[in-house]
């Protein structure tokens, strides 16, 4: 599946966040090797300051313009930018599929399937000029929402683990969409610290100003892990940590205690088993594991 360089190609990313920044994997090891595709996707869009060595394109100036157009998964767009109206899917392949993190089926696709060389993990993500990385390093962005609501630990102890943090000198901040904050303005006038920002450039920045990350798994993950941000990541079961957590910088997961053997049973009560002070344990040896590792990310 190798193309030539002059073709005429598109990547169109799927709308979660953290899918976009997997599939910008593919991008950034495209472009290492001499390639230049026309990303699309509001990922992407919002992004692209973080991603200076591509281009990002707008749907509906591209109609029909690309040779090659290469999704993910099928997204309502993609077909519109081919000029043949097909596309190739990725989840269609074998290596898209199995046990493996999905970054790194991404690049076993970039090496295998397309021929490229020297592959990378990385996502190409940099922090832009203006923005001030480790800013405020006692500042822990909590992301304590979602879109799906099976996998949101529960609110209650969200609080309960702000607190906690404060009793260690750390400063949470909590980040909704802005959609959610009504939701989250008893917690606001209670004196916690919420934010909802209107963009994922604004979201980005916090973060990467920020110390620390701890959420459920959502796609703000992946952005603190692709900035380097130390990364706590809170799951229902280790298969889904397994393929997803958050896959480039310093970071961790928590998991609640393996007490119950049915899946079904444990995605229904893993809220009520994962416990603050389980969390805190994990976060304590984050910390401890990220001030030994002063490495610098790949691009």
């Amino acid at each position: 599946m190798k193309f030539q360089t002059g073709n005429k190609l598109a990547i169109a990313l799927p709308p979660p966040i953290g899918d976009s920044l997997i599939g910008m994997v593919l991008v950034n090891n495209l472009v290492r090797n001499g390639y230049r595709p026309v990303v699309f996707g509001w990922v992407a869009q919002e992004l692209k300051d973080w991603f200076p060595a591509v281009e990002v394109g707008c749907v509906d100036d591209h109609q029909g313009a690309f040779d090659t157009v290469i999704e993910l998964r099928p997204t309502d767009f993609g077909k519109s930018l081919s000029r043949d109206g097909k596309t190739q899917v990725l989840a269609d392949l074998p290596e898209y599929n199995g046990s493996k993190h999905m970054v790194d089926r991404i690049v076993d696709i970039a090496h295998k399937l397309f021929e490229l060389q020297e592959v990378t993990r990385a996502n190409g993500l940099v922090v832009p000029p203006g923005c001030q990385r480790n800013r405020h390093p006692n500042r822990v962005v909590i992301h304590p929402t979602g879109s799906h609501p099976e996998k949101i630990w529960s609110r209650h102890k969200f609080l309960a683990l702000s607190r906690a943090l404060s009793r260690l000198h750390l400063r949470s901040s909590f980040l909704v969409a802005p959609n959610e904050y009504t939701a989250w303005r008893d917690a606001c006038a209670a004196g916690f610290d919420v934010h909802a920002l209107n963009d994922l450039d604004e979201v980005a920045r916090w973060i990467a100003e920020s110390g620390w990350f701890i959420g459920n798994d959502s796609g703000l993950g992946h952005i603190a892990s692709s900035i380097g941000v130390p990364t706590l990541t809170l799951f229902m079961r280790r298969g889904l940590a397994r393929s997803w957590r958050p896959g480039w910088g310093p970071g961790d997961i928590v998991l609640p205690p393996n007490v119950i053997p049915f899946g079904a049973l444990k995605e229904r009560l893993w809220k009520q088993l994962l416990s603050v002070s389980r969390v805190m344990s994990r976060f304590h040896a984050l910390r401890t594991t990220s001030a030994s590792n002063t490495s610098v990310l790949p691009r």
